[in-house]
């Protein structure tokens, strides 16, 4: 029978049981005195949960998953997740047995990444949330110098649902390789406010991809083809956040120093700011 990820619990051992679920990460093969084990990352549209193989499973499953494929995955067993090694949510695990059967699945509406979110989720998101997007760049500043200690560039990033403000930080801010148009991913992303308006701070501690291999690449492509064929996209008109672009812009006169100031305090790059569940 075919379960949703968020469903496995312990009582369904000895049942047939399946999931269909997408690759997110798979270990290298570790050995150790009495074997070797692999560990992934499962997961399906609205939950993830850790998978292990041990010993001879190891040789017959490694080569059957592969990063960013999705798999209808039958049978195993399903245990108490140890929270000392799984990051997960999920309060159960994997082990892969000899009952394991792994298959290719044609499924396509299993997300590109776990807890993706559309960008009209960012203004109903609680403030201090890490985040995982993608959008199409639809503005690029210059990137900016703050009192010769921070760096900083802001961006327009939107899709079919909005658009958000997004500020990049020191490398990310000056390295910055991409055109408007291109498509780009946040994983962790933290939800900030300024001035009364979301927007989405991206530090050292975020990971950000450029045209990424993800199924809404090539659907955000399309849709930004469309759009641009039937409308200029104004940022400012499709969604409130894109109004405080420049809202660095502001923050350099003397009026709105201390503000600002106080932003950049609570804002700062901050490499222990960024949630486990994105680095599993």
């Amino acid at each position: 029978m075919e379960y949703g990820i968020a469903d496995l619990k312990d009582d369904l051992n000895g049942s047939d049981w399946s999931i269909t679920a997408r690759v997110l990460n798979k270990s290298d093969i570790l050995t150790f005195n009495n074997g070797k084990r692999f560990t992934t990352i499962l997961f399906d549209k609205n939950s993830e949960i850790r998978a292990t193989a041990f010993g001879d499973n190891v040789d017959r499953l490694f080569d059957q998953l592969q990063e960013k494929n999705v798999y209808n995955i039958k049978n195993g067993e399903i245990k108490k997740a140890d929270k000392a090694y799984n990051n997960t949510k999920h309060d159960y695990e994997i082990i892969f047995n000899s009952s394991t059967i792994i298959k290719t699945s044609g499924v396509t509406d299993i997300p590109s990444y776990p807890q993706l979110k559309t960008i009209e989720n960012v203004f109903t998101m609680d403030l201090g949330t890490f985040i995982v997007t993608i959008g199409v760049i639809t503005e690029i500043e210059d990137p900016q110098e703050k009192n010769g200690r921070y760096k900083l560039r802001n961006i327009i990033l939107a899709d079919s649902t909005g658009s958000v403000a997004v500020t990049l930080w020191d490398t990310k801010a000056t390295d910055f390789n991409a055109n408007e148009g291109d498509i780009m991913s946040i994983i962790g992303g933290k939800v900030i406010d300024y001035k009364n308006v979301k927007k989405i701070n991206v530090t050292l501690s975020s990971k950000v991809e450029f045209n990424p291999c993800w199924k809404e690449t090539s659907d955000l492509q399309n849709w930004y083809k469309e759009f641009e064929k039937k409308k200029p996209l104004n940022p400012s008109q499709v969604s409130v956040g894109s109004q405080e672009l420049h809202m660095f812009e502001s923050s350099q006169s003397t009026s709105n120093k201390t503000e600002y100031e106080r932003f950049l305090e609570q804002n700062k790059i901050d490499e222990d700011l960024m949630s486990k569940e994105y680095w599993s």
